[in-house]
């Protein structure tokens, strides 16, 4: 039988009360870590890694109640266009094929085997359907032709934003997305003061991103540059 879990929001004051403490004295106690406003269980500031790889980052931090715990997702703006970008070029595909083929794409398959005595599962590795309407590209391949595609002729309109969602089980999901080159301590604990400083709510700017303060390029073409830049 399945346990049912209680969104945060709805469990009792006591328990929001008793769950907030614990996650404040957590933060103290990781202070010399992450400098005493949050928490996380990420690496945020590892030297010498390249901005490009830390445009995101999942932190707990307390609201100003003595009862809200948020459970954020920390993302630049960066991070957050080339989300949305993905999205768009899914969705285009995704509606491009029959029901049929939805289906089969959609389909995950796995079998049995056994690893030091136990019975586990391994995903079985799908054949590559290339499809004619693709121009001979599999699906795959087709959403990444067009995340060059949307990032050319059509690149989303990207704002900094709060956005929070109380579906979450342990404290009130909130996806932060700022005007940063990274996410780094610094970076989270603007973000944070700039949250309380909005009342710690939904909030988006009253003006998007410019274009050219955005990526030029898609994702993996730029984690690709850095890499060969690297070795």
């Amino acid at each position: 039988m399945n346990k049912t879990y209680l969104p945060f929001v709805h469990l009792p004051r006591r328990k929001r009360r008793d769950l907030y403490v614990r996650l404040r004295w957590h933060i103290r106690k990781t202070a010399a870590i992450y400098g005493g406003l949050f928490t996380s269980h990420q690496v945020i500031d590892e030297p010498g890694r390249p901005a490009l790889y830390k445009q995101w980052a999942d932190v707990f931090f307390c609201g100003s109640d003595g009862l809200t715990i948020w459970n954020a997702e920390v993302l630049t703006t960066t991070a957050a266009f080339w989300d949305k970008v993905k999205n768009m070029a899914f969705t285009r595909a995704w509606e491009m094929l029959k029901n049929e083929e939805q289906e089969q794409e959609a389909k995950i398959e796995f079998k049995p085997i056994w690893s030091g005595g136990e019975k586990c599962y391994q995903l079985l590795d799908r054949e590559k359907v290339h499809y004619e309407k693709f121009g001979g590209l599999t699906f795959s391949e087709y959403q990444d032709s067009l995340i060059d595609e949307i990032i050319n002729n059509d690149p989303p309109i990207t704002f900094e934003s709060f956005v929070t969602d109380k579906s979450y089980h342990y404290g009130i999901g909130l996806n932060i997305v700022t005007h940063e080159d990274e996410i780094n301590s610094k970076t989270i604990e603007q973000a944070i003061r700039r949250f309380r400083e909005v009342g710690e709510t939904d909030w988006q700017a009253e003006r998007p991103v410019p274009r050219n303060e955005l990526p030029m390029e898609s994702q993996h073409r730029a984690y690709a540059r850095i890499s060969k830049i690297n070795t």
